[in-house]
């Protein structure tokens, strides 16, 4: 064959090529989009983790930039941390937040802004439309191209669709179709049967962004925005601390509203359930409320970690330090400055007996002046006096102190953490 017929025969295989693949697209418009990059996409994908007031980390997780300086992830990664960074993936260079322009309760979404622009986002506005049937996530395995598939499944539920996927993928992660083109973010979701991975689509993170602040707003503020409605303190009598060695009875006084409303916000969101007891000192104090104590091994050093925002100190007349009073924890001095309140750490005092005596020279050394009442109790029923004027007392035990006694008595080791963990199982509310 001559030079002339090949050129020929070559390019009559192109074109039927061409229009093959024309004919096969045609019933999907997206298939004769190009085909996106795994390399492109995997810069656009972002660690993010959070911190608190004293710089220590609360959360870590996934998310994706949108636009050169907007990233995507859920809200519940953000939601109740001082502050943010975020690193591209495969590389340990984090960058603060600036803050955040747009969230969604009811979506479980937030956009930040950040410091730093990456070029590489994953364009919202050209991504997929229709959900189809199957999506991945972006992964390599053995240094080759791995994407777990799963499933989508259509539910309708109080007029809004999600998206269930029939696998686990990780939450704030993207998904793509099968020529990586973006289709939403993955994010959890607990059902009845348990906790699954959903899809949020693209399109609803686009109208997100079409609505957003002009200037971003510190993350902090995140912390109170929520469309769910907590107990009023009026319908509850008290509250059952459910551990792994008995149960606490505790009520909570009306005259600290703040600390108040709070307990009754993490304990309606289980933020206490399978903490531990972290904090165990004899004829003194139980402590507990410590997030990092959660999944902390032996070894682990916990008792610094909040829920990610701090409360004003508000010392009462009349609430004081005796024996089963439960107080807000502090930071030591040094590192808390403006003398906050932890804004989930509380302990109850076990106490001992005080003499005249004691109690004289520990109003000299402090400078206050103890009432009759406070007398009477430090000397007869004990408490620990040494701590008032400086933590907010918000409530009492009203059942369970010899509970407290035992957990008081626990053998423990050199940071007063119990040789053998202690477990707040759950916080009951007990109605009215």
């Amino acid at each position: 064959m001559n030079k002339l017929g090949i050129i020929l025969l070559v390019s009559l295989i192109l074109v039927g090529c061409k229009s093959g693949q024309e004919r096969k697209g045609s019933t999907k418009p997206e298939n004769i989009r190009p085909k996106g990059s795994y390399q492109r996409n995997i810069k656009g994908i972002v660690r993010i983790q959070t911190y608190d007031h004293y710089n220590r980390t609360l959360k870590k997780g996934y998310g994706f930039y949108i636009t050169a300086n907007l990233l995507v992830t859920h809200l519940d990664l953000i939601k109740g941390a001082f502050k943010a960074k975020a690193a591209i993936i495969g590389s340990d260079n984090y960058n603060d937040v600036a803050g955040y322009t747009a969230y969604s309760i009811d979506q479980n979404l937030v956009i930040l802004k950040t410091w730093k622009k990456n070029l590489n986002y994953l364009d919202i506005d050209k991504a997929i439309r229709s959900i189809p049937d199957t999506v991945a996530g972006l992964y390599r395995k053995q240094k080759k191209m791995y994407a777990p598939k799963a499933a989508v499944k259509r539910l309708e539920q109080d007029s809004i669709t999600h998206y269930l996927l029939s696998r686990e993928i990780y939450n704030g992660l993207p998904a793509f179709n099968y020529l990586h083109h973006l289709v939403g973010l993955v994010q959890s979701m607990d059902t009845d049967t348990g906790r699954v991975s959903v899809l949020i689509p693209s399109a609803n993170i686009a109208a997100l962004a079409k609505n957003q602040l002009e200037q971003p707003a510190s993350i902090y503020e995140l912390r109170n925005k929520s469309n769910k409605v907590y107990p009023s303190y009026k319908s509850i009598e008290a509250f059952r601390i459910v551990t792994s060695m008995g149960n606490i009875t505790i009520k909570l006084d009306n005259r600290t509203p703040v600390f108040r409303d709070n307990f009754i916000k993490l304990v309606s969101d289980q933020f206490y359930d399978s903490l531990l007891v972290h904090r165990v000192i004899h004829n003194f104090l139980i402590q507990t409320g410590a997030a990092d104590s959660k999944y902390a091994d032996k070894d682990d050093i916990v008792g610094w970690q909040g829920p990610g925002y701090d409360l004003k100190t508000n010392v009462v007349p009349g609430l004081y330090h005796k024996r089963g009073a439960v107080a807000a924890s502090k930071m030591p001095a040094e590192r808390n400055p403006r003398n906050r309140s932890d804004g989930s750490q509380f302990y109850i005092v076990s106490g001992r007996l005080f003499t005249l005596d004691e109690l004289k020279d520990l109003e000299k050394d402090k400078g206050i002046k103890f009432t009759q009442q406070q007398i009477n109790t430090y000397t007869t029923l004990g408490g620990a006096p040494h701590l008032d004027g400086d933590y907010t007392v918000f409530g009492e035990v009203i059942g369970g102190m010899d509970v407290v006694d035992k957990i008081a008595a626990a053998k423990t080791y050199a940071v007063d953490r119990p040789v053998d963990d202690i477990r707040i199982l759950k916080i009951e509310m007990l109605r009215k």
